[in-house]
Parts: structure tokens; C-alpha cells; sequence
């Protein structure tokens, strides 16, 4: 193991510190004995127009100058992000250091100010840490260190204000530039709404992508009445409409063809103007190498740095592909790493193009984590590995499915996703149970106790948690590359006990964990093959997409649980499926109401979290099923 390995173990109310220092894990007095970080230089993004916002941004340099918090609020897509990147330049010219933190991907839980305290403390003292920080030691360990002059910038921050309040008091003489659906600063003077453009700054955003001094009048040939409509005044979705229009056949050319376009150009046809639309139109035009990342962002739902995009998607060359994408509207790029939009997210989906490979993804992420000099640039998101072995379980890739979690899954402790490891693990023991891997088994079901003890806070159990969880992790990598890996130094690392909507995490391990495996036998009692062949009929994968899908998927399921309970000649089979059935349309029913209650909101969730929430319940549904279905029959 190599490097610093730092964190903060809890047991009861008390909390300890502790330090791995080679050979064991040693308590620390204080978190003032880490050493501090001095912040990077704040990135500089290129100068862009910001029609009309230029004012805010005066505003809002001088009032950080001041030593004054800032936080933009507004509504998704005004351009928050974009003020704050204006911000970000004015400050580096300065010299100004800091930190900029955007939200992790893959989960749909709202940060919470524990979240963010062990997020922004792992960024001052260079290491991540053991569930939760202590509040009180954080503010004193920031007072010994006197980090004054440096400044934070947390995007898509939804903190009330009694967060926000304890939080600048935790991290004094540090200015923070906040970007918020919602004004919830302490300080109202320097909480700024960001308005949707104007029409007349609308004008001058579309004439400007278009690339032609069009005017209001040449705009109205382009129905600029109803871009203006549809985009709401949102800089990017006027963006994505100037993308479209330049996109046609009709207006390359029209341009091509003279300076200025003709007095009556050809229509447009509105309903082609729709962002979506136009995603889908550009989709079908991508070079060969940019389908393929949009394909795997979209696929496994995260967003992937630029030197990771290539072992996932399993060619050298698609890493500078994605640049083509960001071109064209379809991705964004923010510190160094790629997401997809919403309407390219569903452009692939309409393409029904097929997923991309699980096992390229997953042997390309193995070949890339035991390299000594492994890709540069921002780690991917744990997250990601959690949807690559989802679909290796789905694709039934056992083997592979096992070996990846054995990996990944102390990957994922060390950078501070306890819960997620848990799901690792729960896969990584379904694919071992199904492809014989007795040994695996065993270590899953070790791992999961230990990590859920390490969870706990169970002070006795932290040191064969470490040597138990990472030292074979360790062994396994050392038989992927003949060498240990120093990206597993980091033992005792963040693993977050933050309350939320983690999605189905105990649920999925205790189903995992506790199923009943009978022996192998020749002889199929009645009842069991139909309900084997129901269970295996059961697809939640990629294409379900809304819980009214799950719901009759499900209830498909159950009618033929039932149709199976029929057929049973053993009572303990027929009852145990009908009741399986019941109780399975019972929590079909219920998930269905509580979407209903999340969806039910001004600013309902992201279509690829729901999805991801369906496809936890879906694999939930299908875990439990076994279970029942093994409580009684012999394993096929």
C-alpha cells in the first residue's frame, strides 16, 4: 500500500482519529494534525460573451473581493454556470486559489451540508475520510490552518440557509460563490437571481451562433418567435436551436449561396425545432467513434473524464471523439470530464440503438486501473462502476461480473461510497452464487458484514475491515497486473453514513445475503421450472425506463408466479409462491405511489434518474424473487 491514508472512524458518540501508517491504523488527537493543502490556482475558463450578464459579473468579483459569499439562484439552463465560469476567470487573473466542486453524478440524493463538509475537508487536507467529519474539529482544524484568501465554488448547491449559515461559519475567512434553484443565502444583498435572457439579448445570442448579423427582422424569417417561445429565454436551449438551424441542408445552402439570407428563405418546420429533435438529427450524423461515447454515456448513466472514455468504450481513438459531441451540443464539459444532456440521452433512446458493452467497459476499466501510469485527470465516478456491473449481471457475464467487483468494489470504499460498495458487493455475490464461485461467495458475504460494520462505527472491527476488505482486493489486483496497486492506499477513506435515497442499497443487500440455496437436483419438484423460466423472463434492463413499465413488467411477473402455484403439488411451493406474488404487487403498487409523490414537483427529477431508480427496484424485484423461489425449489 502506498500514500497518506487518512480519515475519522466513529463508535457511538465518540469519534476517533486515525492515520494507516504502513503497518496498521494508528489514532491521531486531533484532525489539526493533518497537514494542510495549500487550494490550486482557480481554473481560468475562455473569455465568452455573456449578453448582458457582464454587469453581474462586476458585481459579484467585487463583492468576493470584499470577503462577501455570493450565491447565483435561478432557474436550470439561465446561464448560472455559465456567469460563475466569467467569475472564475476574473479571480485567476487575481492569483486567487480555491476550489470548485460539482456535483457527483449517478445518484439522485441531494448533497447535505455532512456530504459537502467531508467533501470540502478532503479537498483542504488532501484526503478523503471515514464517514462522517466532526463539525466541531473541522472548524478548529481550519482555524489552526488559516486557509484566508481562498475561495470555494460549489455548483447546483441546494443547502437551506441554516446549512449555508453553519457552513460559511465552519470555513471562515474563505469566500464561497454558491449556484442554487433557490435564494437561500444568509446575506440577501449578495444573493443574485439570474433571469432568463431578454428578448433583445436573445436576438444577439442566436445572430451570434448562427454566424450571420441578422437582425430581428431576418430572425423573424426564422421563427424567432418560436424559439424564443420553447427556450424560454435559456442560453442553451437557444444554443440548441442555432445548432438545428445550421444544421439544415436548406440553410447550408442558403449561406453558402450568399451573404445574407433571402428575403423569404424557406420554412422551417416548427416541430423540427425541438431541442430533442434536433439531438436526434445529429445523432444520426456522428462519426463512428463519437456514437460510441454518446452510446457509453448514455449507456451507464455517468459522466466519464476524456482519458476514460477510451477503455470504456474499448478504442484508443474515441478519447478526442468527444470533442465532436461538446460541438454539437450534446455533452457538456466541465473539469475535464464529460456528461450527456437530457435530449441527447433521449436521442439515443430513440435511436434504439443497442447498449453499449458491458464487458468492453469492464475489462477496459481493469486494464486501466492496474497500470502504473494509468489515464491522467479527474478518477471516473464510482458510480460508473456500479452501472458497468449491473449490466455484466444482466448480460450473465458471472465470471467477469465477480472478478470486476473484487476490484472495483475497495475502489469505490476508498473514495467515499460506503452504500455503494454494499451494491458492488450484493452483485458481485449474485454472480458468484450463479456461476459456482463458491470462494467468491464466501468473501462477499465476509465483505458485506465488514463493510457494514466499518459502517457502523464498530471500533474493534476497523482493522479487520482493512485487512479483510482491501488486502484481498490488493491480492486479486496483484493478480491483474503483478503488482500491488497504490490506488488502494487509500484504506480508510470517505465512506459517507449520509441519510438519503440511496437507491434500494440495504434492501438489495439483504435480499442478497440472506437467500436460501438449496442443492442441485435432477428432480424439479412441479411448479419450480415455470417459475425459473417466469423469473428469467423477468427484463428490467435498459429499456425500462418509467415505473409504469417496471409495474406491468412486474405484474406480468406475478401472474406467472401464480400460474406456477398452481401447478405445485407440495403445499410449502404453493404457498410460498402465492405469497411471493402478493407481496410482490404490493410493493409494485407502493413504488408506484411514491414516484408519483417525486415526480409530483416544479422541478421533477432527471428521466435517466427515474430510470435508475426503476432499474434498482426492478433488480430488487428480481433478487427477492430468486430467493423465494430457491426458499423452496432446487437451484437449477
Amino acid at each position: 500500500m502506498h500514500g497518506d491514508v487518512k480519515g475519522i472512524v466513529t463508535t457511538g458518540s465518540h469519534t476517533i482519529n486515525v492515520i494507516y501508517d504502513g503497518n496498521a491504523l494508528v489514532e491521531i488527537t486531533s484532525l489539526r494534525d493533518l497537514t494542510p493543502h495549500q487550494p490550486p490556482l482557480l481554473p481560468a475558463a475562455g473569455r465568452s460573451k455573456l449578453f448582458g450578464r457582464d454587469t453581474l459579473v462586476d458585481d459579484v468579483v467585487a463583492q468576493l473581493d470584499g470577503g462577501s459569499s455570493v450565491q447565483l439562484h435561478g432557474k436550470p439552463g439561465v446561464g448560472k454556470k455559465a456567469v460563475a465560469a466569467a467569475v472564475h476567470r476574473e479571480l485567476a487573473a487575481q492569483g486567487r486559489r480555491g476550489h470548485v466542486l460539482y456535483p457527483p453524478t449517478g445518484t439522485d440524493e441531494e448533497e447535505s451540508l455532512q456530504a459537502l463538509y467531508g467533501r470540502l475537508a478532503g479537498a483542504f487536507f488532501g484526503t478523503h475520510f471515514l464517514r462522517a467529519v466532526d463539525e466541531t474539529q473541522l472548524r478548529a482544524a481550519m482555524a489552526a490552518a488559516d486557509f484566508s484568501g481562498a475561495h470555494v465554488t460549489v455548483v447546483d448547491c441546494g443547502l437551506p440557509q441554516s446549512d449555508l449559515t453553519r457552513l460559511l461559519e465552519t470555513f471562515p475567512g474563505c469566500t464561497f460563490l454558491f449556484t442554487s434553484p433557490y435564494a437561500t443565502l444568509p446575506d440577501t444583498d449578495a444573493a443574485h437571481l439570474v433571469r432568463p435572457l431578454s428578448r433583445t439579448a436573445a436576438v444577439e445570442l442566436l445572430s451570434d451562433e448562427v454566424g450571420l448579423q441578422l437582425g430581428p427582422a431576418g430572425l423573424q424569417k426564422l421563427q424567432f418567435d418560436h424559439v424564443w417561445d420553447k427556450s424560454g429565454g435559456a442560453p442553451q436551449r437557444i444554443c440548441q436551436y442555432a445548432q438545428f438551424i445550421k444544421s439544415s441542408d436548406q440553410w447550408e445552402r442558403r449561406i453558402r449561396g450568399a451573404d445574407e439570407p433571402r428575403d423569404e428563405p424557406d420554412p422551417v418546420d416548427p416541430a423540427l425545432l425541438s431541442p430533442r429533435r434536433q439531438a436526434e438529427a445529429l445523432a444520426v450524423a456522428l462519426s463512428e467513434p463519437a456514437r460510441r461515447v454518446l452510446l457509453a454515456l448514455a449507456t451507464f448513466g455517468t459522466a466519464l473524464p476524456a482519458a476514460w472514455i477510451a477503455p470504456v468504450t474499448g478504442y484508443p481513438q474515441d478519447g478526442a471523439a468527444a470533442s465532436e459531441l461538446h460541438d454539437r451540443r450534446m455533452v457538456k464539459h466541465f473539469d475535464g470530464t464529460y456528461w450527456i444532456t437530457e435530449d441527447a440521452t433521449a436521442a439515443v433512446h430513440s435511436q434504439e440503438w443497442a447498449p453499449a458493452a458491458a464487458t468492453t467497459a469492464a475489462e477496459g476499466l481493469l486494464a486501466a486501473l492496474v497500470q502504473q501510469d494509468g489515464p491522467s485527470g479527474p478518477e471516473p465516478d464510482a458510480y460508473l462502476f456500479l452501472a458497468v456491473a449491473r449490466a455484466l449481471v444482466r448480460e450473465e457475464q458471472w465470471a467477469l461480473a465477480s472478478r470486476f467487483v473484487r476490484i472495483v468494489g475497495p475502489r469505490a470504499l476508498t473514495e467515499g461510497h460506503g452504500q455503494l460498495a454494499l451494491q458492488l458487493y450484493a452483485l458481485g455475490r449474485m454472480a458468484a452464487a450463479r456461476g459456482g464461485m463458491a470462494k467468491d461467495v464466501k468473501f462477499y458475504d465476509r465483505a458485506e458484514k465488514l463493510t457494514r460494520d466499518l459502517l457502523d462505527g464498530d471500533k474493534a472491527g476497523t482493522t479487520a475491515a482493512a485487512a479483510v476488505l482491501l488486502a484481498p482486493a490488493l491480492g486479486a489486483a496483484a493478480v491483474e497486473s503483478g503488482k500491488a496497486l497504490g490506488s488502494f492506499g487509500k484504506i480508510v477513506a470517505a465512506v459517507s453514513t449520509k441519510t438519503g435515497a440511496v437507491v434500494a442499497a440495504g434492501a438489495v443487500v439483504v435480499a442478497a445475503t440472506t437467500a436460501v440455496v438449496v442443492a442441485n437436483s435432477n428432480n424439479m419438484p412441479a411448479g419450480c421450472e415455470p417459475a425459473y423460466a417466469a423469473l428469467k423472463a423477468y427484463d428490467t434492463g435498459d429499456k425500462t425506463r418509467t415505473y409504469d413499465e417496471l409495474a406491468a413488467k412486474t405484474r406480468a411477473l406475478t401472474s406467472k408466479l401464480r400460474a406456477a402455484a398452481a401447478e405445485a403439488s407440495k403445499a410449502d411451493i404453493r404457498s410460498k409462491l402465492n405469497q411471493h406474488a402478493d407481496d410482490l404487487d404490493a410493493k409494485t403498487a407502493a413504488d408506484v405511489r411514491e414516484n408519483d409523490k417525486r415526480m409530483n414537483v416544479e422541478f421533477p427529477p432527471h428521466p435517466d434518474v427515474i430510470a435508475a431508480l426503476a432499474a434498482a427496484d426492478g433488480l430488487q424485484n428480481n433478487i427477492s424473487t430468486l430467493q423465494a423461489i430457491m426458499a423452496v425449489c432446487p437451484s437449477e
